[in-house]
């Protein structure tokens, strides 16, 4: 998950007490028979931890670096 000085970003207003940023290396998890992780399975486990998410995908089939970061709000 990196940042380019040269690249435009889109802000974004999170609501919630929390945001989830995974890098893709979870997204293209691919398993034995080359079935990716995918947003599917991403989307079903949003609401867990970034560990969650990060183990899931390991366990679906790990080629690449897997990053996931949550972010909490404790006070307002």
């Amino acid at each position: 998950m990196g940042l380019s000085p040269d690249v435009s970003y889109l802000e974004t207003t999170v609501r919630g007490d929390r945001a989830t940023f995974i890098s893709d290396g979870i997204l293209e998890a691919a398993n034995g028979g080359s079935e990716l992780f995918g947003f599917d399975r991403m989307l079903r486990l949003s609401q867990a931890s970034a560990s969650e998410i990060a183990k899931a995908a390991t366990t679906w089939g790990q080629n690449d670096d897997i990053t996931g970061v949550t972010v909490r709000r404790l006070a307002a």
